[in-house]
């Protein structure tokens, strides 16, 4: 599609009266059967973010999107800047069948400061009009409102699970409209009603998006109004998504209250948090989360750390900070929303979260907070974003493993006990078994990304299908060491948190040479490892990288990683038993050994390791007792994972 990229140059009688008439006698046919409507979907996903241009960047971004699997794009303002004209040129950029997201795509615009037709001379960055964006950039939600200026759309229209509400605050229209959000106009009570209305409705989730911004820790200031900033807390909206600043930030949730009667600007004040973000899963209906996203393409721009208002802030991302290209992608179901930054250049930068309903069969609105007449002042707190840190957990060294079943029965051997069995529907299979950290629960992962609890395991809920890409299937299951989450990870590389574990990247945005199959968490809960078929090994946070066998010759594919006692190195275990030991003592294998069946899985044992077969067989080298196996009396389905007793 494109060559160089660069500047364009502007280019200046009725059927019934004629069968009574001929005397004619007609029998009326039967009405034919019609094939009855699918029913509407239980989970979407779309698209969202800022601040494009037209460049090599920019083009990576819209191809991602095009290939995420959204329902629709959400686009908060500033287009084309002066990176090509004119504004047909940017639309057919977007709309483009090959390289953008096709014409009939819902690719949904609202105006930003730089499409507003103002610029000095035919070079500007704000020459462009929203209006000439609207015409080729079109409405396919059958929005209500002003589209590209104020307007909202329900999702998926016959029984909708989201509204999105798209304001354009601050801003002068081309017309000399200006979209004044400040308490008693027009447009404060337009937008109010749209968020009752959802309520009233029954739509569970409400997401508000614009381009503007009030709290950040970049250089632009609360331009949207701090009414308005202070509405849409008081109004528990779910998400309040913008651009405007080049960069990313996440906030921790947002929520007015006695002790914090309005969220305060170039000051933060711990009291308005209703949950401080650092696990990573917020509750809905207890307040907003901020989503700034200006990455679709244009330059970023620096993040301050250490600005007056980084404190209302989990993660940031800039020209300085991890700085990457791309978009977020919001996959929603009744019970939850599940968000992660999709990378589409280079970079390191990596985030995810969920807000999830605690009460998914009832729905309830969340009531709105009435502030006082006179708010007292907020305790001025300064400082960055926070981290969260979690404590080790230790092992007992008791004899003892679960194995599991790909019929989803779980076999406990040793001191291990039985705390019930996975009932998966046909054709499904469960993937892998986690104990909790005091040994008397687990949880059993199916291939469908449910997750099912035992014991005193906790439910966290799974892996929505939305958010699997075509031929994605979850592969495996590490829990924090507090017990109090986990993470699934894929054959595709992507790692989803619940819980109180933190997102810390994945490689769902690479193409890998085999799938992942196993994972494991640190002792920390800091970080996490992927393992690949090829032996491709995949650090994260606090995991150290001691070597893969990655790009070398296998005689079996690798299904396990092992860390070792001190953490300093790992060992791998192949399909044929074979052992590779990085940075750790080498225990033995069963490598050369004729196997009665392949090995599916290994865990940590005692000083050393525990393989098991298909078969149930089990090979213990360490220094913890043989407990038992299934070796001669195999299951009716194929052991798929093994775990021992913490």
């Amino acid at each position: 599609m494109f060559g160089k990229f660069g500047r364009i140059r502007t280019v200046t009688l009725t059927a019934g009266v004629l069968l009574a008439t001929l005397g004619l006698n007609v029998v009326p046919k039967a009405p034919a059967e019609t094939t009855p409507s699918p029913p509407p979907p239980t989970s979407f996903s779309f698209a969202g973010g800022g601040d494009m241009g037209y460049s090599p960047g920019a083009a990576a971004t819209i191809k991602g999107i095009a290939t995420a699997g959204v329902d629709f794009s959400l686009h908060f303002g500033d287009m084309a800047y002066d990176q090509v004209y004119p504004e047909s040129a940017w639309c057919d950029f977007i709309k483009d069948p090959q390289n953008g997201v096709g014409p009939n795509f819902p690719y949904e615009i609202v105006a930003g400061g730089h499409d507003l037709g103002t610029g000095p001379g035919p070079a500007a960055q704000y020459r462009t009009l929203i209006d000439r964006y609207t015409a080729c950039v079109p409405d396919h939600m059958n929005s209500t409102g002003t589209y590209g200026k104020e307007y909202y759309f329900d999702h998926p229209a016959a029984a909708p699970l989201l509204r999105v509400i798209m304001i354009s605050p601050s801003i002068t229209m081309p017309d000399g409209t200006t979209y004044d959000y400040s308490p008693g106009t027009t447009h404060y009570q337009w937008l109010s009603d749209a968020i009752d209305g959802a309520r009233a409705a029954g739509i569970g989730w409400v997401a508000v998006g614009m381009a503007r911004d009030c709290v950040s820790a970049g250089e632009k200031s609360c331009e949207i109004g701090v009414d308005l900033f202070n509405l849409l807390v008081d109004k528990r909206v779910d998400l309040i998504l913008e651009g405007h600043e080049h960069g990313y930030e996440r906030s921790r949730q947002l929520a007015t209250s006695a002790a914090c009667p309005a969220i305060p600007v170039d000051q933060v004040n711990p009291a308005c948090f209703a949950d401080d973000g650092t696990t990573s899963t917020y509750t809905k209906g207890a307040g907003p989360i901020v989503v700034v996203s200006g990455t679709l393409g244009i330059a970023l721009r620096p993040m301050n750390p250490q600005d007056t208002e980084a404190g209302d802030f989990v993660t940031l991302m800039g020209s300085n900070i991890n700085p990457t290209h791309g978009f977020m992608k919001y996959t929603v179901t009744p019970e939850r929303i599940q968000a992660q930054f999709v990378a589409t250049t280079k970079g390191t930068f990596a985030d995810q979260f969920s807000i999830v309903d605690p009460n998914p069969g009832a729905y309830t609105p969340p009531a709105t907070y009435t502030p006082p007449t006179t708010a007292p002042a907020p305790a001025p707190v300064s400082g960055g974003p926070l981290t969260a840190t979690l404590l080790p957990s230790g092992g007992s060294g008791r004899p003892g493993y679960w194995m599991l079943g790909g019929d989803g029965a779980v076999y406990p051997f040793g001191d291990a006990k039985s705390f019930g069995a996975a009932s998966l529907a046909p054709g499904r299979s469960a993937v892998d078994v986690e104990p909790t950290p005091s040994g008397q629960g687990y949880w059993v992962l199916e291939d469908s990304g449910a997750v099912d609890a035992f014991g005193d395991a906790p439910g966290f809920g799974g892996v929505p299908a939305a958010v699997l890409v075509q031929g994605e299937v979850p592969t495996s299951l590490s829990a924090t060491p507090t017990g109090q989450g986990y993470w699934v990870f894929t054959n595709k590389g992507r790692a989803v948190s619940f819980g109180d574990a933190r997102f810390l990247g994945d490689v769902s945005s690479l193409t890998l040479s085999g799938p992942v199959l196993d994972s494991v968490a640190t002792p920390s809960g800091q970080g996490y490892y992927m393992v690949a078929s090829d032996g491709g090994i995949f650090a994260f946070g606090d995991a150290r990288f001691a070597g893969s066998m990655g790009g070398r010759h296998l005689n079996a594919p690798v299904r396990s990683l092992v860390p070792d006692g001190d953490g300093s190195g790992y060992w791998l275990v192949a399909s044929d038993g074979g052992i590779f030991a990085f940075d750790a003592p080498f225990k033995g294998s069963m490598g050369g050994v004729a196997l009665a069946r392949p090995v599916t899985g290994m865990v940590r044992y005692g000083d050393g390791y525990l393989m098991v077969g298909e078969d149930g067989g089990i090979f213990d080298f360490s220094n913890l007792p043989f407990a038992g196996s299934l070796g001669g009396n195999p299951p009716a389905r194929p052991i798929v994972s093994v775990a021992a007793l913490p």
